[in-house]
């Protein structure tokens, strides 16, 4: 599992704003309808050939998701703390289907340094796409 932080200077309202309107969409298109959707734990949806389940959702707290792909089986969480500054967003994510073991030391390793660098990428990428929502 790899963990990054980051300050932004939004708040964590901001955050779930632009999360909602991502998820939202996603989910009433998953359903194939345009019945309200209410964002919660155990909340399911199928895109393409991934299927996703929230496993926490906490609006300006946490959210957590369980993503399920043939090739891959991941998860993924937000936390968020708001400051002074802004808000801290830490942001954690674990390749279920890496299994270390079968793996030496050196792979493993280049392996964790490539996961951590796609998420300080997704990270800003997602910090990026809220200030250019909350300039439209």
């Amino acid at each position: 599992m790899i963990t990054t932080s980051k300050q932004f200077s939004f708040k964590a309202k901001d955050f779930f704003d632009y999360l909602e309107s991502q998820l939202i969409p996603a989910i009433k298109k998953s359903r194939g309808n345009n019945m309200p959707v209410k964002i919660t734990k155990g909340t399911k949806y199928e895109m393409d050939d991934t299927k996703s389940e929230i496993t926490e959702y906490e609006r300006a707290k946490v959210y957590a998701a369980h993503f399920t792909t043939p090739r891959l089986e991941l998860t993924i969480r937000y936390t968020t703390e708001d400051n002074d500054d802004g808000v801290l967003i830490t942001f954690s994510e674990d390749m279920l289907s890496f299994d270390r073991e079968k793996h030496g030391k050196l792979q493993t390793f280049f392996y964790n340094w490539q996961l951590k660098m796609g998420a300080k990428k997704e990270l800003k990428r997602m910090g990026d796409n809220i200030y250019a929502n909350m300039a439209a």
